[in-house]
């Protein structure tokens, strides 16, 4: 049978829900303009089909559902592919906006034909004499091939022109297919769609029971809405609080602390891993692991991050107020994996004008940029896209509010993986072979379009990268460091989660990225934390005992990334770390004691060793591709928050950046900001990027035996 009438009302409440937008988000007039204004045209492109065909169940055991099964209905809807299409166009054309809206006006309408078919099954079930015993999906409840036999028992190609692809996708994808277990013996109808057998934990239409959570912290009291099977993580996540996850909320690193003060949840073996017994009575859970199941109160007393230490290489603020005549003003923006950095550039003086800083709160969905690509292709891709937009909008506000100053522009320095989640663009070949991005050349688009408002009227320019792993904000410090003008070879090397580096002068540049991982930041450390106050910076062994200075003189609450390099050089020079990285018998099991609360474990010494392998072995190959040694290098330059602050001793002390060229090493900071803030103040800028991504070229270090021997002889320690 093939149903092509359909009586649907697009309902905006689900829309806007499925978009994370809701009466209380700042574009939410705006966006409702917008589905207004597409309404029709949605509508005009919907066309809708129903299949639905008995057939048989041979070559599926489904004994687990029911004993005896021979026959079932199967059942593909269809909203036809000009709503992908239309979605597709729009994202093209910069209209991010109405691309997030056509899609989730598709998956609405599927959704409601999925309702409006179920009296025709009855009908059809009656005829035949039977009733429904179960509604089966893919892959949740069978395995994804079934697909293939529904389509073709439906002759979904012939009757409707869906195809399916190798990997048993139905295609357009605005398509669903439920298959019906047939029960001669009943007349009841099991044909609504269980949501607590979805794996689709995330989608906004999901019918679970709803209770309120309540949120203390500063003082403070918000009150949220959880669902049943949602961790207080993701029940976050909705309402705009972010809590830091470096492991993406898998649960390993420890970093999502709250406290149960009401109500019950129940500690999981997580947990248990990283509280006391103690600690677990008086509440203590991590929240991506904590699955309340009805009214509760929580602390977040101990999410710390917004204290976050951010380096931009700009310490004193110039107060900007009124009306400026005659002034020109623009605004650099450096979005890290972990930080984002704006600077107001005042281009008639050439010189920055005011700073914003703040955490990329993406670090919720985990510290590295593989772990944003695998929630985005999770279908996470809009949440993470909105974490930037909504921070850089608040930047620009701080930025800008009370001095009447309209920019003339922006321009943006970001990795690969910022850049296409900034702009909406699909993740899904960032994160395999050949690892292919979607766009990596200079983008020039309006503030309307990026941010969906028509608030600010100016030109947003995103540097261009070099490749997927290396990106334009390592163009940016190349730019920053005058690599196109170097008559003598230098090497860049940026010690972020993701370990960029290049090395080069004027005539050819060769860089490549090394996966360190977030130990640099106070990542997957046991008692790790980000630069926040009272985060262990600097550490030295006196007598067997750690003598500690931390950020801002506070009380330690954890170590960061500098903190972690100091602790690993003192076990080591005081042979409490042997050069395998063993730590001594007596602290194998407990660490070696910082504080009373905080230690180092045979954990923590495995982490560093494998990022600071990593960076090593790298820097190493990439040399050796060029073709130079040490003694032709003329600078290193280290960049990044970490780098800045780091001891170059112990850095070397560890085997973490060579000791032949110690002299030879400078710190410069935020290398990209600098980038950005000399492209917006020097007039042959656009030439001097363009000749360093032409004389730039990428190697891979994944499949070269040279950095695969290196990294292993670098896990050392020298």
């Amino acid at each position: 049978m093939k149903i092509t009438e359909f009586d649907i009302q697009i309902n905006r409440e689900n829309v806007l829900m499925i978009i994370d937008c809701y009466p209380t988000s700042p574009v939410y007039e705006a966006v409702l303009d917008e589905f207004d204004e597409m309404l029709e045209g949605a509508y005009k492109r919907i066309k809708p089909v129903a299949l639905l065909e008995f057939g048989s169940t041979e070559g599926y055991d489904l004994s687990q559902y029911r004993e005896g099964v021979t026959e079932a209905l199967y059942n593909i809807n269809s909203v036809g592919p000009d709503m992908e299409k239309w979605s597709t166009q729009l994202f093209d054309e910069g209209n991010y906006l109405g691309g997030m809206l056509a899609d989730a006006m598709a998956d609405d309408y599927l959704f409601q034909m999925d309702q409006m078919i179920q009296e025709e099954i009855v009908r059809m079930c009656k005829e035949k004499g039977c009733g429904v015993s179960n509604r089966l999906e893919s892959p949740q409840d069978i395995p994804m091939k079934i697909q293939r036999t529904a389509w073709e028992i439906t002759h979904a190609e012939e009757e409707a022109g869906i195809g399916i692809k190798e990997s048993m996708m139905l295609d357009p994808v605005k398509s669903s297919c439920q298959i019906y277990l047939l029960d001669e013996s009943s007349s009841e109808y099991m044909l609504e769609h269980d949501c607590s057998r979805c794996p689709r934990v995330d989608c906004k239409l999901r019918n679970v029971h709803r209770f309120p959570i309540v949120i203390k912290k500063g003082g403070e009291e918000l009150v949220i809405q959880g669902r049943e099977e949602m961790s207080l993580m993701k029940a976050l996540h909705t309402q705009g609080i972010y809590l830091s996850a470096v492991c993406a909320g898998k649960g390993t690193c420890g970093k999502c602390k709250i406290q149960v003060l009401e109500g019950e949840i129940l500690p999981s073996k997580e947990d248990e891993r990283f509280f006391s017994k103690e600690e677990l009575e008086r509440g203590y859970r991590l929240a991506c692991k904590a699955f309340p199941k009805g009214k509760c109160t929580i602390s977040l007393e101990f999410n710390q991050e917004d204290e976050f230490l951010v380096v931009t290489d700009y310490e004193e603020k110039k107060e900007i107020s009124g009306i400026i005549k005659g002034g020109r003003y623009a605004v650099a923006v450096d979005i890290g994996t972990t930080t984002i950095a704006m600077q107001l550039v005042d281009l008639d003086k050439k010189e920055v004008a005011d700073v914003f800083t703040a955490i990329n709160r993406q670090r919720a969905y985990g510290a590295d940029v593989i772990s944003r690509i695998e929630a985005s292709n999770a279908g996470r891709g809009n949440e993470l896209r909105q974490c930037i937009l909504e921070e850089l909008q608040n930047g620009l506000h701080a930025l800008l509010g009370g001095k009447e100053i309209v920019p003339e522009r922006m321009v943006i320095g970001a990795n690969t993986t910022m850049v296409h989640l900034l702009m909406g663009y699909s993740c899904e070949t960032l994160g395999v072979f050949p690892f292919t991005p979607v766009n990596i050349d200079t983008i020039h688009i309006s503030y309307a379009e990026l941010f969906g408002s028509e608030e600010y009227q100016f030109e947003v320019i995103v540097f261009p990268g070099v490749s997927t792993y290396v990106g334009g904000d390592i163009t940016a410090g190349l730019y920053a460091c005058d690599f196109d003008r170097k008559e003598q070879i230098s090497v860049l090397v940026d010690l972020g989660t993701n370990g960029e580096m290049a090395v080069g002068c004027k005539d050819k540049i060769m860089v490549t990225s090394t996966a360190a991982g977030p130990a640099f930041e106070g990542g997957n450390i046991t008692h790790g934390t980000g630069s926040i106050p009272g985060a262990v910076c600097n550490v030295v062994i006196e007598d067997g005992k750690a003598v500690l200075k931390t950020i801002g003189d506070k009380e330690p609450v954890g170590i960061c990334g500098t903190g972690v390099i100091d602790t690993a050089y003192e076990l080591v020079k005081t042979e409490l770390v042997d050069e395998t990285g063993l730590l001594d018998e007596a602290y194998f099991e407990d660490g070696f004691p910082l504080t009373e609360e905080l230690a180092f474990y045979q954990k923590d010494v495995r982490e560093i060793q494998l990022a600071k392998s990593a960076v090593r072995a790298g820097l190493e190959t990439l040399l050796l591709k060029y073709g130079v040694t040490y003694g032709e290098i003329d600078k290193i330059y280290i960049a990044g928050g970490f780098g800045y602050k780091m001891d170059i001793e112990k850095a070397v002390g560890i085997g973490l950046l060579p000791e032949g060229c110690k002299d030879k090493i400078e710190a410069i900071g935020n290398s990209c900001l600098k980038g950005v803030v000399r492209y917006l103040t020097e007039d042959d800028a656009k030439e001097r990027v363009g000749h360093i991504i032409g004389t730039s070229s990428e190697i891979n270090l994944s499949s070269d035996k040279n950095f695969n021997e290196l990294y292993m002889e670098y896990m050392y320690f020298e």
